[in-house]
């Protein structure tokens, strides 16, 4: 369970951000997320053409960043950088929401 929210996170799940200057269009979405979304582990690939950032969710007893990165640079987009996700979730939880409220 995650420490900060309560959100049932177990401490395998990251959050990375990968960098991936090349795509253009939702196309290149589609190729980049279909890439990352067939490696095990992989839960989640949020793309962001604006920044041309994905930010992918994974499990590191099954995937890591540089298998991650070897799929995208497989498909002719490079990565030019990964760095680490804000910590975000898609709910609260009910132990986030009992944190915040007797904060």
């Amino acid at each position: 369970m995650c420490k900060e929210c309560g959100c049932g996170s177990t401490g395998h799940a990251h959050q990375q951000v990968f960098n991936v200057p090349g795509m253009m269009c939702s196309n290149c979405e589609n190729t980049v997320k279909t890439a990352v979304l067939g490696l095990p582990g992989v839960m989640s690939a949020e793309v962001d053409l604006k920044s041309k950032d994905v930010t992918i969710s994974y499990d590191s007893n099954k995937v890591n960043a540089d298998a991650i990165k070897e799929a995208i640079d497989a498909t002719g987009f490079e990565v030019a950088s990964v760095s680490a996700a804000t910590h975000t979730h898609e709910h609260g939880g009910l132990m986030g929401t009992l944190k915040r409220l007797f904060k």
